[in-house]
This record gives C-alpha cells, structure tokens and sequence, in this order.
C-alpha cells in the first residue's frame, strides 16, 4: 500500500498542509466573510423589522390610549348630558305639576261656586214651593188667622235662624 510507505509522508504532509491552508485561507478569506456579512445583514434586517414593530405598537399604544381617552371624555359628556336632562325633565314637570295642579283648584273653585249657586237656587226654590204648599194647606183647613204674609213671615225666621 503505497498510502503508509514511509518515504512519502513528507510530501503526504505537505501536501495536506498546502490544501489545508488553502482551504482555510478560502475559508477565512472568502467564505467567512461573505456568511459573516450575510448574517450582519440579516441581524440589521431584523433589528430594522424590530424597531419598525416597536413603532408601529408604539403608535398603537398611543393611538389606543387617545381612543381611550376619547371615550372616558365621551362617556362623562354624556353622563353630564343625560344629567342636565333629567335635571330639565324634572323642572318640566314640576312646572306642569304645578299648572295642572292650579288648573285642577280653578275647575274646583268654578265647580264649587257653580254648585253654591245652583244649591242657593234650588233652596229659594224649595222656599217658594214650600210657602205655596204651606199657602195651600192653611187654605184647605180653612184657618182665617193665618194669611200668606204669615207664612212668609215664618219662613223667614227659618231661614234666617238655620242661615
């Protein structure tokens, strides 16, 4: 086997020594350097994707805390609004209340004197029809002493003692 002659180990060696510093000369020269850079460049590219992630949720953060801010703002203009309202539903019908309320004592004070009167009526009438009925029984039991004047007279007296 002419691999393990001994003769021939020197120029074995060297010969292995000469392809091995070429191939780490290449290697070291070429190689490295070209997947060094193709990683530096990959690296800078992520770092770039990074901080462009890292702004965009920045600006999302940022324009999720003005929605926020927005809609706490939005929330207590309607929560006053909806209280200004209410506050203006409950003047409103208080004022109502007290419209319809002096419109009611009104209509009963009309009512009251309405029936007053027609009470006042229907008494004198009652009076009259009364005397005329007085006037007809004196006359049935033919009592001469006793005149219309007289009736009159007592009928008065009623009135004016129950009055």
């Amino acid at each position: 086997m002419p691999q393990l002659d001994g003769s021939i180990y020197i120029t074995q060696i060297f010969w292995l020594l000469v392809t091995f510093i070429s191939f780490w000369l290449i290697m070291d020269r070429l190689i490295v350097p070209r997947i060094s850079e193709k990683i530096e460049e990959r690296r800078r590219k992520y770092d770039d994707f990074i901080l462009k992630a890292e702004e965009i949720n920045q600006k999302a953060q940022n324009t999720l805390k003005e929605y926020e801010d927005r809609l706490t703002v939005a929330k207590n203009e309607a929560i006053q609004q909806i209280a200004a309202n209410e506050q203006e539903l409950k003047e409103l019908i208080a004022v109502k209340q007290e419209q319809m309320n002096e419109s009611l004592k009104q209509k009963v004070a009309e009512s009251e004197a309405i029936l007053q009167k027609e009470r006042a009526e229907t008494l004198a009438v009652v009076d009259e029809i009364s005397k005329e009925i007085a006037t007809v029984v004196v006359q049935q039991l033919n009592l001469p002493s006793i005149d219309v004047d007289d009736i009159e007279h007592i009928a008065n007296q009623q009135q004016s003692s129950n009055g």
